[in-house]
C-alpha cells in the first residue's frame, strides 16, 4: 500500500469517526423527518438522529417532533419502524429465537416478577415483534425486561418500541456511561443500570502469569472489522522495535480473515513477526491475555468491548486510544493502562510497555467491575424499582457472568431457573428456543 493510500485511508478514517460530520448527519436526519409525510419513516429518521449526535439541542429537537409526528406508545408504528429496518431483516428472517439472553429471576407468588435480560439489540427486536400484541401482556405482568446494549449509540427506535409495549419501567444496559442520559431523557420510563455489559466477568476463570514471567509483549483480541481498526497499530508497530512478541486473536468479520491482516500488517510497515489466531476458544483467549504485558484496542467507535475488561482481569495494562466512544474507556486509570494520544500512538504504547510491570489492572477490575460487584449493584436497582412501585420482592436475582455472553455462574442457579425456560417455550416456541436455558451463547 502506497503512501498515498495510507493517507486517504486516515483521512476517511478521520470523517467517518468525526463528531462534526455525525452532528451535520443528525440535522440532515432531522430536517427530511420534518418534511417526511410518511410517519414511520418519520419515526426512523428522528431515532436515527437521535443515535448519531451528542448534542442535547438536536436530542430535544428530535425528542419534540417525536411527540407530535410518531409518539412513543403506538405500538403499531412502531413495529412498524423496527421490522423494516434492514439491520434486523436477516436476523428476524434467518432465526426469530432469542439468543445471548438469560433469565436472571424466575416470577414468585403474589405478583412478584422474574427478570429476563436480553443482550443485542437484534434480540430486544426478536422478543417485541415475536410476541404478539395482545399476548404481551403476560410477559410484561411476569418479567421485568433488562436491554442490553451492544453499541454507542444504542437503537432508539427499539427503545421507543420496548416503552410502547412495556407498562412498567424498562431496565437499559448502556455500552457507554456517556449514553446514559440520552437514553433517559428519550422517555422517562426507560432507567439505565449502573453497569456496563463488560462489567460482568468472573475473576476465577483469569489465572494470570506473574509480570515477569509473561513471554508476549502485546496481545490484541479484536474481530477483523474494519471498525476495529488493526491498521493502526500496525502503523505504530512500524516505529517500534522488531524484536516485540505480538499477538493478534480474532475471527472472520466482513469478508476479512486472518491472512487479510496478515497484509495489511505488511501494508502498513509493521516489523514485528506475528502470532495470529483465528477463531480459537475463548479459554485459548484467555490463556493468550494472562501472558500478556499489553492489551491494545483501537477502535474509535463500538460497544462495550468485553475483551478489554477481560484484558483487566487478566493481569494486562490496557491501551485505548484517548478519543475512542467505546465504554471501557472509562476504565482506564494510572492503575490500569494509558490512553493512547491520538499521532502519539507509537511513543505511548512504548512508555506503557516500560511501566506496566509496575500497574495493578487486575486488582483494580477485581475490585470495581467483577461479576460479584455488578451484581450487587444491579440486584440493589432492581430490588429498590420493585419495591417503589408497590411489589413484592422475596429473591435476589442470579448471578451471571459473561463468557463472552451471558451464562449462569452458578450450576445450581441454573438448575433452579429450567422451569421458568420451559415455560417460556411452552407460551413461545417461536422466540425462546428449547436449548436456551443450556445454550445461551449461541
Amino acid at each position: 500500500m502506497n503512501l498515498t493510500m495510507r493517507l486517504k485511508l486516515s483521512m476517511l478514517d478521520g470523517i467517518r469517526h468525526s463528531r462534526v460530520m455525525r452532528g451535520l448527519a443528525a440535522w440532515m436526519c432531522l430536517a427530511r423527518a420534518w418534511a417526511s409525510p410518511d410517519v414511520a419513516r418519520c419515526g426512523a429518521l428522528l431515532t436515527r438522529a437521535l443515535e448519531l449526535s451528542d448534542s442535547f439541542r438536536v436530542l430535544d429537537g428530535a425528542n419534540a417532533l417525536l411527540a407530535r409526528r410518531a409518539p412513543v406508545g403506538d405500538v403499531m408504528l412502531w413495529s412498524k419502524v423496527v421490522s423494516s429496518q434492514p439491520r434486523y431483516a436477516r436476523a428476524l428472517r434467518e432465526d426469530k429465537t432469542l439468543s445471548r439472553s438469560i433469565v436472571l429471576k424466575a416470577p414468585g407468588a403474589g405478583g412478584e416478577k422474574g427478570v429476563l435480560l436480553m443482550t443485542f439489540e437484534y434480540n430486544w427486536a426478536r422478543l417485541l415483534l415475536g410476541i404478539p400484541d395482545e399476548e404481551f401482556h403476560w410477559i410484561d405482568e411476569e418479567y421485568d425486561l433488562v436491554f442490553s446494549a451492544s453499541w454507542s449509540a444504542t437503537d432508539y427506535a427499539v427503545l421507543a418500541l420496548a416503552a410502547s409495549k412495556v407498562r412498567g419501567t424498562v431496565f437499559v444496559q448502556s455500552c457507554n456511561y456517556e449514553e446514559v442520559a440520552r437514553i433517559e431523557r428519550f422517555h422517562p420510563r426507560l432507567k439505565c443500570l449502573p453497569t456496563l455489559p463488560c462489567d460482568w466477568i468472573n475473576p476465577v476463570l483469569y489465572q494470570p502469569k506473574p509480570f515477569a514471567d509473561r513471554t508476549k509483549d502485546i496481545v490484541m483480541v479484536a474481530n477483523w472489522g474494519e471498525f476495529k481498526r488493526h491498521w493502526d497499530l500496525f502503523r505504530a508497530l512500524a516505529q517500534l522495535p522488531p524484536g516485540l512478541k505480538v499477538v493478534l486473536i480474532g475471527q472472520k468479520e466482513g469478508g476479512r480473515d486472518k491472512e487479510f491482516i496478515r497484509r495489511l500488517a505488511r501494508e502498513f510497515g509493521a516489523r514485528q513477526e506475528l502470532e495470529i489466531h483465528e477463531s480459537i476458544p475463548i479459554h485459548a483467549v484467555a490463556a493468550h491475555q494472562c501472558d500478556a504485558k499489553v492489551s491494545v484496542i483501537m477502535s474509535r467507535r463500538e460497544g462495550c468491548c468485553v475483551a478489554a475488561v477481560e484484558s483487566l482481569f487478566a493481569g494486562c495494562a490496557l491501551a485505548m486510544r484517548a478519543d475512542a466512544h467505546v465504554g471501557p474507556l472509562a476504565y482506564i486509570n494510572e492503575q490500569t493502562g494509558a490512553r493512547l494520544r491520538p499521532g502519539r500512538i507509537a511513543e505511548d504504547l512504548s512508555s506503557l510497555l516500560g511501566r506496566a510491570g509496575q500497574l495493578h489492572p487486575r486488582e483494580w477490575a477485581v475490585k470495581n467491575l467483577a461479576c460479584h460487584v455488578s451484581h450487587a449493584k444491579v440486584n440493589a436497582v432492581l430490588r429498590d424499582e420493585t419495591l417503589r412501585a408497590g411489589r413484592p420482592w422475596t429473591r435476589d436475582i442470579v448471578l451471571p457472568q459473561w463468557r463472552p455472553h451471558p451464562t449462569f455462574a452458578s450450576r445450581d442457579e441454573q438448575e433452579a431457573m429450567r422451569p421458568a425456560y420451559d415455560e417460556l417455550h411452552a407460551k413461545w416456541p417461536h422466540v425462546f428456543s428449547p436449548d436456551l436455558w443450556s445454550e445461551s451463547w449461541r
